[in-house]
């Protein structure tokens, strides 16, 4: 974070970033409205299945000419942020809204600025008389009074919001008729954020997206993360929700033990094609408060909704990376905007030649080019490799394919939904292309476009050292997910187990029993056992470390319960499900969800998820009974329960779902000598795939297994 409050919110325009886009549905798309019909390989959103495919992320290639805008006027200072490109409202030539602001204590310290070019290379600064500047009194400058992350809205029934701009720091809607005179919009602030972010116009959904610096405790470390908010006008926002935050691997870089730690500074989004692609930067602080210094690059993140995010798999590469040596952009670049130009994408950045807060450094903006569509490609190698969609429907007309297939072999099959070669459309019928094109047409020996009335259609692809990029057939395909596998399903009841296991009595997704570690052992004596004739009892007073181990629990998705009646015998602090082993503070590819019946150290229920800890509400059960305690896991929204009432919600980072690095613990940590040991008894456990509603579980507290075997899918 930069020294100075003035120079924090500098930075944080050094990171905002608006897309042209306009709402669907007008005669024709705003300029820059990156909005259409082609479907993305970014995700397996599309797949069904895929053999010898590899997921390959393409980086923008930088221009060799940049920088493309410099510090070159006296009222400029040192450093120059561009937070918005937009073509022209008359479709000839550029638009840039830039910021400029200085190191030094200087009352003159910064301005927004504007800028116009033809090609957007070569840029103008015009002679505007707006703004004086403060120095001379001279209007003679390219300052105007506002608009830092600019939209362009041309729907809008009043004229004078044709523009709209959010400040990040201060994020209110500000409205101009052309981009040039700014008067205020909302009254107040639509929510409260960190000193970097952003707000854009959704075409897709016609609303405003707002994403923020927020503050999340990730693998016990201070860490700058991704939050969320939306709106349709411009006031009473929601509260913003954590959406995304580092984990343990974007950690990889660091020291043995050492505090460094990595960042999410900002996430830049925009809607594009049918869905939303996030410009991800990621600050690895290298200085020894893990905090301060380092570099700041660019990764790609996906969503199809705008709200639930994915990352990139395997390595996560860069897609903007700063330059190697002393280049004007080697210590920091920022993803600003993205414009079609041609076949190409053009992403505008902001580039620095020092660390962040390592003072004094120096910006210009440049840009760098990818192929329309470019950001990952489905690559079969030399052995070929092929891909099969979900069911599409809508599919009609030519098949447009993106890809580079000059150098090997592609052909596409059309199958009914059910999988079956549609005569005449076979692979051996496919008359291959052998182009390297963003617009390929796919036609078969007797058919040049796709057949019609045949409802949901897959398409299979099979690729030999080919790329994938994207699709297009039809103005409005709708994926239909294949049948889901069966859900997981974990119920220990005990009843009718005996020696070191517990039977689990919910099989329809393969049996996964209880394994007794330690001296746990089941219990037949009535006073300790909550529903039926046994239970479990998993403390000793000799042997610190008495656990049940729940198999095959592993990846518990993006949907899960956890409950568990419980009876604690001294009503301390204590791990209910856990899969850490006490190496470092709770990571991310690790859970806990613990209890403190008195209240004290915890408010009562606690889940660490994805390294980060939520509690519910203030609540008490220290009175030696069986208490049913249960949370719920939602795609990030938390839910805790204490004997079938809510007892509280948060949020936490979604889309990716939660997998761990060993199967769940019931009662203690793998830990030799913890000292979170549950000691009590523990009666109906259950692990499931899918989130129970309230009363769903007021009834497992009240009538015990029998309840979820009549409310089970």
């Amino acid at each position: 974070m930069l020294a100075g409050s003035f120079t924090r919110a500098s930075l944080g325009l050094v990171w905002a970033v608006a897309v042209v886009l306009g709402s669907r549905g007008a005669a024709a798309a705003p300029p820059g409205d990156l909005t259409g019909p082609w479907q993305l390989f970014v995700d397996d959103y599309l797949v069904s299945s895929k053999s010898g495919i590899t997921r390959t992320y393409h980086r923008f290639e930088k221009y060799p000419g940049n920088p493309v805008l410099v510090v070159d006027q006296p009222w400029e200072h040192e450093v120059v942020n561009a937070t918005t490109v937009l073509p022209d409202e008359s479709g000839k030539g550029y638009r840039m809204w830039y910021y400029c602001w200085t190191h030094k204590n200087d009352p003159d310290h910064g301005h927004s600025l504007y800028a116009t070019s033809e090609d957007g290379i070569h840029w103008v600064k015009p002679k505007l008389g707006l703004m004086p500047w403060k120095v001379t009194g001279s209007t003679e400058n390219n300052i105007i009074g506002g608009g830092s992350s600019v939209m362009f809205t041309p729907n809008d029934p009043d004229p004078s919001r044709r523009y709209k701009a959010v400040s990040p720091g201060n994020f209110f809607f500000r409205c101009s008729p052309d981009g040039l005179r700014w008067e205020r919009l909302s009254k107040g602030e639509l929510f409260k954020a960190g000193d970097t972010g952003h707000v854009v116009w959704d075409p897709l959904t016609n609303k405003y997206r707002g994403y923020a610096k927020v503050n999340a405790n990730v693998s016990g470390l201070r860490r700058r993360a991704i939050g969320y908010s939306e709106g349709t006008g411009f006031e009473d926002w929601p509260p913003m929700r954590l959406i995304m935050a580092p984990d343990d691997f974007d950690d990889r870089w660091c020291k043995p033990g050492s505090i460094q730690r990595t960042h999410f500074y900002n996430m830049p989004s925009v809607a594009y094609q049918t869905m939303y692609l996030g410009f991800l930067s990621i600050y690895r602080a290298e200085d020894d408060e893990g905090y301060f210094h380092g570099p700041i690059f660019v990764e790609l993140a996906s969503s199809r909704d705008g709200f639930h995010w994915l990352r990139e798999e395997g390595d996560r590469p860069p897609i903007l990376e700063c330059s190697p040596g002393r280049a004007w952009d080697h210590g920091m670049v920022a993803a600003t905007s993205l414009v079609v130009v041609g076949d190409k994408l053009r992403l505008y950045y902001s580039g620095y030649d020092g660390l962040h807060d390592y003072l004094p450094f120096h910006s210009a903006v440049g840009f760098a080019e990818l192929r329309k569509d470019g950001f990952v490609s489905l690559d079969g190698g030399d052995n070929p490799g092929e891909f099969v969609t979900k069911r599409l429907k809508g599919l009609r007309g030519k098949l447009h394919l993106n890809c580079d297939a000059s150098a090997g072999l592609l052909q596409v099959e059309v199958q009914d939904a059910d999988g079956r070669p549609i005569p005449g459309y076979k692979l051996t019928d496919c008359v291959e292309p052998r182009t390297d094109s963003v617009d390929t047409v796919v036609t078969w020996l007797e058919h040049k476009e796709l057949p019609a009335d045949q409802g949901p259609l897959r398409l299979r692809f099979k690729l030999k050292n080919v790329s994938l990029y994207s699709f297009m057939a039809g103005d409005s395909v709708e994926v239909i997910d294949d049948p889901a596998p069966p859900t997981m399903a974990m119920l220990y009841t005990f009843e009718g187990d005996g020696g070191r296991r517990a039977a689990d009595k919910l099989t329809q997704d393969g049996r996964q029993d209880l394994r007794f570690l330690g001296t746990s052992r089941i219990t037949g004596d009535a006073k300790n056992v909550a529903f039926g004739r046994q239970a479990v009892t998993v403390s000793s007073p000799w042997r610190p470390l008495n656990t049940l181990q729940v198999t095959g629990s592993s990846n518990l998705g993006i949907h899960f319960t956890l409950a568990v009646m419980a009876r604690s015998e001294d009503n301390k602090p204590a791990r209910l499900f856990s899969s850490y082993n006490g190496n470092r503070p709770v990571g991310t590819s690790e859970l806990v969800f613990d209890c403190d019946p008195q209240g004290k150290a915890l408010a009562g229920l606690r889940l660490i998820c994805k390294g980060i800890p939520v509690e519910s509400k203030p609540v008490t059960f220290a009175d030696n009974k069986y208490h049913h305690l249960a949370v719920t896991y939602d795609d990030g929204h938390v839910r805790f329960y204490l004997d079938g009432e809510e007892a509280g919600e948060a949020w936490l980072p979604n889309g990716a779902p939660v997998s761990m690095a060993r199967d769940l613990l019931v009662g203690e940590d793998a830990e030799l000598g913890s000292d979170e040991q549950f000691r009590g008894n523990m009666d109906d456990i259950l692990v499931l795939g899918r989130v129970l509603r309230a009363e769903e579980i007021k009834s497992l507290k009240q009538e015990g297994a029998t309840a979820f075997f009549r409310i089970r899918e």
